[in-house]
């Protein structure tokens, strides 16, 4: 409900402005009734009213003065000024300060309403359009974050950092993850933490997203403002779990100075999540140096994957994930240490795809948040999503047929007779659908649809020439529901009707 305030020195007035119109219908509540400008002024102040109906003479403080002081303290606040003084100057005052509107004394129901109701209109297309403003500027504010923590040091987004972020160079910063516990994620509502979170007095925070279901914060000091120390963030974490609970762990990195370090304090935020490293709170690490050497040994493959990918070569992407598993089948780690590497090495390839104009090849679920807890299964995902990436590179480097697209082809041949459709081959073989589809194309030199259409006709004229089946069943068999549309596609392809092929 919008909130609605009246001021006049006459008490059957204010009386009379309650009782005139249905204010609930008109989707107001009276939040507050004043008898002079100066208590109208004081009562603005503690309820926030989106509309004042005042009048023009009151002791203390007139009218035009409460809306003069009023448009710097609440400048959100509509007014319509009511008057027994068919005064032309008053009026002209009233506007300037943006008044919504003047009524004259005694008031006409039917004024009132129109007024007011032009009144909630104006409120709300502003608020519409605040939030729209709003959206887009979270909207800038993850873009950015998100290229600053892919390396991205252009001027734009150190531009944006600084108008955006209030990230100077020698602001104080750090990166924290949160992750719920996995029992408790189904009943935590993390878009209320998040909100939770952001609103918090202790510093200032920016949400963005790591994959699909975990989320990380951006934690920004001033110049002017405290240092990031530990004992901030412990205070942080105890407002949220006084609200959720202690099925929540926070991962921090170290504190770091400006946009350019962005990069270095989300790994270590990473790097705390995987070692846990203690902090003497529970469900609270902090990033506590260098990689040491007891960490687990495929931590070091990062790069020489990263350069397998790079090459587009599908047989050296295969040769150094199967490397990397083998490390990983030595060691004894957690499931969310294995997400969080594997994550960072696919930030760091979607960096490589997105600069060379590929930023949506890669399939929706990419970044899927399950992990086969089974070796095996984990590698022939990771193997195909990696492959995935290598080929698109590889294409982009003129290296090699697509394989890719020749698995598709087999896989159309070997499927021809079921309700096969491009959205679902391409996500057997995790890709965008739309990106699958102009790959095909490329390659095939036909769509998707054009090149089904010539297997099943392929398989048609063999079956026609073998067996002797009506016209239907061999309809059927090829994949068509739809025995008039196999006849017309037949006709089109091969110049005969089925029929007509068959004598012949």
């Amino acid at each position: 409900m919008l909130r609605v305030m009246f001021a006049d020195d006459e008490p059957y007035m204010l009386e009379g402005l309650r009782l005139m119109i249905d204010w609930h219908k008109l989707g107001f509540e009276v939040c507050g009734e004043a008898l002079d400008g100066e208590d109208a002024l004081a009562m603005m102040a503690s309820t926030r009213p989106h509309l004042v109906l005042t009048d023009v003479r009151m002791p203390v403080i007139d009218g035009l003065k409460l809306i003069e002081l009023a448009a710097t303290l609440h400048p959100e606040a509509e007014f319509i000024i009511l008057s027994g003084y068919a005064d032309f100057e008053y009026a002209k005052r009233a506007m300037r300060h943006g008044v919504a509107n003047y009524l004259m004394k005694p008031l006409n129901e039917g004024e009132l309403i129109a007024a007011v109701e032009a009144v909630s209109n104006t409120i709300q297309a502003r608020e519409t359009h605040n939030q729209y403003e709003s959206a887009a500027l979270d909207r800038l504010r993850l873009e950015t974050i998100s290229k600053l923590m892919q390396g991205e040091i252009g001027q734009k987004w150190m531009d944006q950092a600084n108008a955006l972020l209030n990230l100077l160079e020698s602001s104080s910063i750090r990166c924290i993850l949160l992750e719920p516990d996995v029992q408790a994620q189904v009943q935590l509502n993390l878009k209320q933490v998040i909100e939770d979170m952001i609103k918090l007095p202790q510093a200032t925070l920016f949400p963005f997203g790591v994959g699909k279901e975990r989320q990380g914060f951006l934690l920004v000091s001033g110049p002017e403002e405290p240092d990031l120390a530990p004992a901030i963030i412990i205070e942080l974490v105890a407002s949220v779990r006084n609200n959720w609970g202690s099925s929540l762990s926070f991962s921090v990195s170290g504190e770091h100075k400006g946009p350019l370090a962005l990069k270095e304090a989300f790994h270590e935020g990473l790097m705390a999540e995987m070692c846990k490293f203690p902090s003497g709170t529970e469900g609270v690490y902090f990033y506590q140096g260098e990689w040491s050497a007891e960490l687990p040994a495929f931590v070091g493959m990062t790069e020489s994957i990263l350069a397998a990918v790079g090459s587009g070569c599908p047989e050296t992407v295969r040769a150094h994930v199967h490397h990397l598993f083998i490390a990983l089948s030595r060691q004894s780690v957690s499931g969310s240490w294995v997400s969080a590497y594997l994550g960072n090495i696919k930030l760091e390839i979607l960096k490589v795809v997105t600069q060379s104009g590929g930023e949506d090849v890669l399939a929706p679920n990419w970044f899927s948040s399950y992990v086969p807890t089974d070796l095996g299964l984990l590698e022939r995902k990771v193997l195909q999503e990696f492959l995935q990436a290598a080929e698109w590179i590889g294409q982009k480097k003129g290296i090699g047929p697509d394989e890719v697209i020749s698995a598709a082809e087999d896989y159309v041949k070997s499927h021809y007779s079921e309700k096969l459709q491009l959205q679902h081959v391409a996500e057997h073989f995790r890709l965008n659908p739309a990106y699958f589809g102009q790959r095909f194309k490329k390659q095939v030199g036909l769509t998707f649809n054009e090149y089904l259409h010539v297997v099943r006709i392929d398989e048609a004229k063999k079956l026609l020439r073998r067996e002797e089946l009506k016209i239907s069943d061999v309809a059927d068999r090829v994949g068509y529901s739809d025995s008039e549309q196999f006849v017309t596609k037949f006709k089109a392809l091969t110049g005969l009707l089925p029929s007509a092929y068959k004598k012949g």
